[in-house]
């Protein structure tokens, strides 16, 4: 796995932190597969970015699939 996906996920994740913290009147569960709510997961995610394998940035991109599109749509 290359470092710039690695770098591009958590940049992603940064922004959509940010986003949600922004927008986020009080904690509320989030929609199926995020019983923990989008900010949370979002957070967990990107705390675990830094020391994650190749698999496990795959699996976390499958949580977020508008980054997961971003990466694929990207221009190299």
């Amino acid at each position: 796995m290359s470092t710039e996906k690695k770098v591009f996920l958590a940049t992603r994740l940064d922004e959509l932190i940010r986003d949600l913290e922004a927008d986020a009147p009080a904690p509320s569960p989030g929609p199926p597969g995020h019983p923990d709510g989008l900010l949370v997961t979002a957070q967990r995610h990107r705390a675990e970015v830094d020391t994650a394998d190749a698999k496990h940035i795959d699996e976390i991109m499958s949580f977020h699939p508008e980054i997961a599109a971003a990466w694929s749509n990207r221009s190299t």
